[in-house]
């Protein structure tokens, strides 16, 4: 798989590396609206891992290790461990160490991403701080609910009307227009106001 259009040429040397010890094949794919990145376990010669061709180049660089040490994870323990437990986030964490510099990452990533390697979660889409500055190298500028204000109107990708009506603690608390049913949308959720 040519990676260049993703990946800077001294990266990709190495995810090639990783590519040919661990066994996986890595597909760039239309986007999947409930992930960015699959490790799907050896199937017949070799691990596959799918990304996101709609990522931007450090999301799709964080997203492609994160999946790669599920490779490794894999590889080790099979279905005996957690897939994020502690072994997967140990390898994670040594995986992305040797990217955790400037040479790679622009300064704001750099800081975030470091914050979030302390305790990788699942994704890096439920690290609200890490993805807020992520979604600033995206091609194409994305509003957040977070980023609206009470009583503003918008509509989501299937067309629904909401209202944004609170805060809660993490979440935003929606009504849909047309049913007056109420729904809790993540601070990340793409809107288009009305």
């Amino acid at each position: 798989m040519d990676l260049s259009s993703f990946l800077t040429e001294k990266t990709i040397k190495k995810i090639n590396s990783w590519e040919e010890k661990f066994n996986v094949k890595i597909i760039v794919c239309s986007p999947s609206k409930s992930r960015l990145g699959v490790f799907i376990p050896k199937r017949h010669d070799y691990h596959l891992i799918k990304i996101n061709n709609n990522l931007n180049k450090y999301t799709f660089l964080i997203t492609l290790i994160h999946e790669i040490a599920h490779a490794v994870i894999w590889q080790r323990y099979g279905r005996r461990v957690n897939p994020h437990g502690e072994e997967w986030k140990a390898q994670y964490k040594e995986m992305m160490l040797p990217f955790l510099n400037p040479e790679f990452l622009p300064e704001d990533v750099l800081r975030s991403l470091s914050n979030h390697m302390i305790n990788p979660k699942a994704s890096s889409v439920r690290d609200l701080e890490l993805s807020m500055i992520l979604k600033k190298y995206d091609k194409h500028k994305s509003t957040f609910i977070s980023e609206i204000n009470d009583g503003d109107e918008f509509y989501i990708d299937n067309a629904k009307r909401f209202v944004r009506m609170k805060k809660l603690r993490k979440n935003y608390q929606c009504k849909e227009i047309s049913t007056g049913k109420i729904y809790r949308f993540s601070p990340l959720a793409e809107v288009k106001l009305i």
